[in-house]
């Protein structure tokens, strides 16, 4: 579980910043009390929050946005290699 994602939260929040985070996330529902608490209990404690940090450093939907995409049409760049006969054994 993130309880960056529980809270809506962002990184490098004060705790009255954490506690009115829970207050909103109470107000919308999403989740139970108890993802709610265990959230705010993760993100109060300094050490379990750096490992969060440090865990959810990357966010995947956003690196995927970054990478090249992938080239339409790789036959003809198959088209254009050359055999190589130095790696053929000869018997």
């Amino acid at each position: 579980m993130n309880p960056y994602e529980v809270l809506n939260a962002s990184r490098g929040m004060t705790q009255k910043e954490i506690i009115q985070a829970v207050t909103l996330a109470m107000r919308n529902k999403e989740y139970s009390v108890q993802e709610i608490a265990i959230a705010q209990k993760e993100l109060m404690n300094p050490v379990i929050k750096a490992s969060h940090d440090f865990i959810n450093f990357i966010e995947i939907p956003s690196s995927c946005n970054q990478l090249p995409e992938r080239p339409n049409n790789t036959t003809s760049a198959t088209n254009d290699l050359k055999r190589l006969s130095c790696f053929d054994e000869t018997i």
